[in-house]
């Protein structure tokens, strides 16, 4: 009981150190989430930093190619070994557009990103000789989320109507829908499945790495999103260099077990097509 008592007066102690002036903040991190979901969690540290205040993200198994990648993140980012006992934890898992970030503070994160990059830059100037003011990008995400069957239930779309009803919005806000980029982890099915929605699509040319995907999104003047943080910060890049950036998003991120729709992240200004129940395993 003294033992028990003694342990609990130290722990009090130590959240007393840790909530004091000045202490730094860790964000927590996991080797389960990928580079769209890390960036939420570095742009809130280069966004604490920016406010003067100490802050760092746990480094992860997936954050080294984005830190090689965008050297800004390197200073926000922090190794184990280096987390200190006095330094306070945080464990943010959903960022919510106007809530824990707005519109200005998203973009100060993007410019700082890209500046930070020469590489990215090179990337973005290489791809957007592809890509015209009056091309129409459309970004689908497969992979994992339809081949696992519990990925499926909370990530499943029915993408063919969404495609459609986002090539409709396009339209209506007068925009040419001709020209159409398909940006995808599965080319193959799209171009078997999306031709009636989209007719003859391109693909990216001498494409090597994700971040040559990232960077046609963020260089798209008319964006069709996937359900998927990586298209969700091609958009906030793009926004961010574009006034006239049109994301159209699809009508949730994911469903939640009781059967509502979640999309926490989504920037408010994203016209969304309407929900209709998913088709089966092959979207």
């Amino acid at each position: 009981m003294i033992r028990s008592a003694a342990g609990s007066t130290a722990r009090r102690l130590l959240n007393i150190v840790r909530e004091r002036p000045g202490a730094r903040t860790i964000q927590g991190s996991s080797d389960a989430i990928r580079g769209g979901n890390n960036l939420y969690l570095w742009q809130w540290a280069h966004l604490e930093q920016r406010a003067e205040r100490r802050a760092a993200v746990l480094r992860s198994a997936t954050m080294p190619d984005w830190i090689d990648e965008f050297p800004l993140l390197r200073d926000l980012t922090i190794d184990q070994t280096d987390v200190s006992i006095l330094d306070r934890r945080r464990f943010a898992t959903r960022f919510f557009f106007d809530h824990d970030f707005d519109r200005a503070q998203n973009r100060d994160f993007c410019l700082a990103l890209v500046d930070s990059s020469d590489a990215f830059r090179a990337r973005r100037s290489r791809i957007r000789a592809q890509i015209a003011q009056e091309t129409l990008v459309v970004n689908v995400r497969r992979g994992d989320y339809y081949e696992v069957p519990e990925f499926f239930a909370r990530f499943g779309l029915d993408i063919h109507s969404h495609v459609a009803g986002a090539v409709e919005l396009v339209r209506q806000a007068g925009r040419p829908v001709d020209d159409v980029l398909v940006v995808s982890d599965d080319v193959d099915w799209c171009r078997r499945e999306l031709t009636p929605a989209l007719g003859d699509i391109r693909t990216l040319e001498g494409r090597s790495s994700p971040f040559d995907d990232l960077a046609a999104l963020s260089s798209a003047t008319s964006l069709v999103l996937a359900n998927s943080t990586f298209s969700y910060w091609g958009s906030h890049l793009a926004s961010s260099f574009d006034d006239e950036h049109l994301a159209i998003a699809p009508s949730h991120h994911e469903i939640a077990p009781d059967g509502s729709l979640i999309a926490p992240m989504f920037d408010p200004s994203w016209p969304r097509t309407e929900y209709s129940p998913r088709r089966g395993a092959t979207g």
